[in-house]
C-alpha cells in the first residue's frame, strides 16, 4: 500500500547521494505501516482508494485560496501546522516545518516550563534536517536568534534545524521526482469519478449506493465499472464543470502510488504530488533537485508568501528577514489562559499549532528547479495558467 515518509526521508537522502537525480522507475510498494512511537501521534491514512479520494477532496478544498498563486507562480503551498494528534516531545511537526514554544531561550513543553519573567514565543523552523553536514550554520542561526531583536535569550543550536528525517531536502526532492514518475492507475481514476458522482447534489439519490458499489472494489474490473456507470458515474470530459476538480483529485491520489512512499493524510505530500503530477503529465514540466542554497521552504500566509500572521515576525539574520524561521509572541491574555487550559497546559506545542501553525503557509518554489523549456505543453486549461511564467 504505502511506506510512510518518516522512512522515505532517509531513502531520499540515500538515493540522491548515490544516483544524483536519475529518474526513478515506478515500483511496487511493500505493505507497510508506521511503527514505534509514531503510532500514537498520527491520524489514520486511507485503506481504500475511495477513502483516499475523500482525504484528497478535503485537501483540495483546503488549498482553494492559494490555487491562483500556485498557478501564476509555479509553486506549491501548504500549511505548516499538522493535523490534530501530531505532536509530542520527539515529534515537532511533519509538514517540512517544525514548531514548539520558546521561553527564555528554552523549549517549553508545558505551562510549568514557562519562565514567568520572559516573553513566550511560538517558534517555527523550516530549516532542512539535512541543510548541511556540519553544525556551523546551526551555531550562526542560534547566535542570531538569541539577539535582542529576536528571542533575546541564549538558544541551543540543537533547536534550530528540523529533526525529522522526513523534513529534509532529500525527502522533498525524492517526493517530487517520484510524483513525476507516478504510474497511471485506472482504479484510482474511476474511484475519483465515483467519489465525485456520490457528492454531486444532482445524484444524491444514489450516494449511498455508490459508496457501497465503489468502496473497496476494483473498478478496473469491467463488471464492477459497468455497475457504477448505471448509477450515474462517468469520467468527466474536458468541458465538464467538475473536470479540473477531477484532474486534481486523480493527481492527488497518486500520493499512495509513489515509489518511495507518500503519506496521504498530511498537508504536504498529497498537495505536492497533486501539483507535480499535473504539471508533468499535462504540461511536460520536469524538475531537478532542490538546490543547496535553499535552506528550507519559505514561510508566509495563505494570502501572501511574503506576509506572516498577526503577532508573528521573521527572525532577523545579519539584519535581514530570514524566511525559514518565525517567532510569534503569545499575548499576555492568551498566555494566562494556558495555565488552566485542559487542551494546552500540558501541551504548549499543540497551542502553537492551533494558534499560529494553521496560518503559517510554506512555499516550495517549483519554478526555481524547473528544467528550462520543459513546460512546453500549453493546451489544457491548467497548463495555460501554470506555464505563463515558465522558464
Amino acid at each position: 500500500m504505502k511506506i510512510a515518509r518518516r522512512a522515505a526521508g532517509s531513502i531520499g537522502l540515500l538515493s540522491f547521494a548515490m544516483a544524483g537525480l536519475a529518474f526513478l522507475s515506478p515500483g511496487c510498494e511493500e505493505d507497510s505501516v508506521e511503527t514505534g512511537d509514531e503510532q500514537n501521534v498520527v491520524p489514520e491514512g486511507a485503506t481504500t482508494p475511495w477513502e483516499l479520494a475523500g482525504l484528497c477532496s478535503e485537501n483540495i478544498q483546503r488549498h482553494v485560496a492559494v490555487r491562483p498563486q500556485e498557478l501564476a507562480e509555479g509553486v506549491v503551498r501548504w500549511q505548516c501546522g499538522d493535523r490534530p494528534g501530531v505532536d509530542g516531545a520527539e515529534d515537532r511537526g511533519q509538514e517540512y516545518c517544525e514548531y514548539f514554544a520558546l521561553s527564555n531561550g528554552k523549549r517549553a513543553d508545558t505551562y510549568a516550563d514557562i519562565d514567568p519573567a520572559a516573553p513566550l514565543y511560538c517558534f517555527f523552523t523550516s530549516v532542512y534536517m539535512d541543510v548541511t553536514d556540519d553544525t556551523v550554520l546551526d551555531a550562526k542561526l542560534a547566535k542570531e536568534l538569541a539577539k535582542k531583536e529576536n528571542a533575546n535569550a541564549p538558544i541551543s543550536k540543537d533547536l534550530i534545524r528540523m529533526k525529522g528525517q522526513f523534513n529534509s531536502r532529500g525527502a522533498a526532492t525524492t517526493l517530487v521526482v517520484d510524483a513525476m514518475n507516478a504510474p497511471k492507475d485506472v482504479n484510482d481514476e474511476r474511484q475519483a469519478a465515483c467519489f465525485l458522482a456520490s457528492t454531486d447534489p444532482a445524484n444524491s439519490a444514489n450516494a449511498e449506493k455508490l459508496r457501497t458499489a465503489c468502496r473497496g472494489q476494483d473498478l478496473s474490473n469491467k463488471t464492477a465499472w459497468s455497475k457504477v456507470t448505471k448509477l450515474g458515474v462517468k469520467i468527466p470530459t474536458t468541458k465538464a464543470a467538475n473536470y479540473q476538480t477531477y484532474k486534481d483529485l486523480v493527481a492527488c491520489m497518486a500520493v499512495d502510488n509513489l515509489e518511495h512512499g507518500g503519506v496521504d493524510w498530511r498537508m504536504s505530500d498529497p498537495h505536492i504530488a497533486q501539483v507535480t503530477v499535473r504539471a508533468n503529465d499535462e504540461c511536460g514540466c520536469a524538475y531537478t533537485a532542490l538546490p543547496d542554497a535553499l535552506q528550507g521552504f519559505l514561510q508566509g500566509t495563505w494570502s501572501s508568501k511574503d506576509a506572516l500572521p498577526p503577532g508573528c515576525r521573521r527572525v532577523k539574520v545579519d539584519g535581514q528577514d530570514y524566511a525559514q524561521m518565525t517567532l510569534c509572541e503569545v499575548p499576555a491574555s492568551e498566555r494566562s489562559d494556558l495555565e488552566t487550559s485542559l487542551d494546552y497546559s500540558e501541551n504548549i506545542q499543540a497551542f502553537c499549532n492551533e494558534r499560529y501553525g494553521k496560518d503559517i503557509v510554506l512555499t516550495a518554489p517549483l519554478r526555481a528547479v524547473e528544467t528550462a523549456g520543459s513546460c512546453s505543453k500549453k493546451t489544457s486549461e491548467f497548463c495555460k495558467a501554470f506555464t505563463k511564467t515558465a522558464k
